[in-house]
């Protein structure tokens, strides 16, 4: 395998804001202001709330939206609370588009304890995050106090409640097989850059992912040690073998056959690196210690992959 630097970044913190110039929601959008309360358990709105499209929310974010824009994140409500004694608590909702891109952001941070707020939250030093139907809400508390937690869990709550679709977790997750899946490992992304910062492969888009492609990773706990498995979703058929080809040149050595639509093989590192194509999707096991386990993994996620999209379900451009 030609050498080919690789790293893992399980972490991706999403930036705690501060005020910005406010700009104007776009026209005839849901109004994402009804979605907050008014005036939750004796707070009141500081201010006037502050919207941010996909150009000026990077001012909002000081240059930290990547993990957003990654998405297709279209726009931000936030609304700053204070009690009377002045205390800050703010409140942000981000349209994102769909309930899949919704998880996606939510999902590339996994710190916090899981508590009960939408389809999935996340609780942790004063701050809230959780996502439902298209929207990933954050709220968070200037500080933490005995009675912050469950100040935030009501807001939470209220917030959720307004919101009137559930959505639901992107099909191309069910690809994961579950035996032996770290939870806390999932990510579902989109783009190169997004990939790289969970896991950085090589310094060029190997896997042509963009906008239109989508993309689930995992980590497993095997017998040997852990094993990490990509599954990335394209247009067409033709687009994952374009994309099986540029990769198999890249990671595997010069016995990669680019007849075939499958390669096991022990890379540099020691352990084994696997491709397969399953119709529109490319399968590939990134790091396992041991070849069989490889090869498990390698085919029940492809197998998997064949039946979830064998109706040929429509991919988000």
């Amino acid at each position: 395998m030609r050498s080919i630097a690789r790293c893992l970044i399980f972490v991706v913190v999403l930036p705690l804001v501060t005020a910005a110039p406010q700009s104007a929601p776009a026209q005839n959008a849901p109004d994402l202001a009804k979605l907050l309360p008014g005036e939750p358990a004796g707070w009141r709105p500081a201010g006037p709330d502050r919207a941010f499209n996909r150009e000026t929310c990077v001012r909002y974010l000081r240059g930290a939206g990547g993990p957003y824009l990654a998405y297709g994140f279209r726009r931000l409500l936030v609304r700053e609370y204070s009690d009377t004694a002045g205390a800050p608590l703010v409140a942000e909702v981000y349209d994102m588009g769909t309930s899949g891109d919704a998880y996606g952001v939510f999902a590339s941070d996994p710190g916090g304890e899981a508590v009960a707020a939408g389809n999935e939250a996340l609780y942790g030093r004063g701050i809230l995050r959780f996502w439902k139907g298209a929207y990933f809400v954050r709220l968070r508390a200037a500080k933490e106090t005995p009675g912050t937690r469950g100040l935030l869990m009501d807001l939470g709550r209220k917030i959720a409640a307004a919101i009137p679709e559930e959505g639901s977790r992107p099909a191309i997750l069910g690809c994961l097989p579950g035996a032996r899946l770290i939870k806390g490992s999932i990510r579902y992304f989109h783009k190169q850059s997004s990939l790289d910062a969970h896991y950085y492969l090589v310094d060029e888009n190997a896997l042509l992912l963009d906008e239109g492609t989508e993309a689930a990773l995992g980590r497993y706990h095997e017998a040997e040690g852990d094993a990490l498995l990509l599954v990335c979703r394209y247009r067409t058929a033709a687009d994952a073998r374009r994309a099986y080809l540029r990769f198999g040149r890249v990671y595997f050595s010069r016995n990669f056959d680019e007849r075939g639509d499958s390669m096991i093989e022990r890379i540099e590192s020691g352990e084994f690196g696997a491709a397969e194509l399953a119709g529109a999707c490319l399968v590939l096991v990134l790091e396992s210690p041991g070849r069989a386990s490889c090869e498990a993994l390698l085919r029940a996620a492809a197998s998997s992959a064949q039946r979830i999209f064998a109706q040929g379900s429509p991919l988000r451009r």
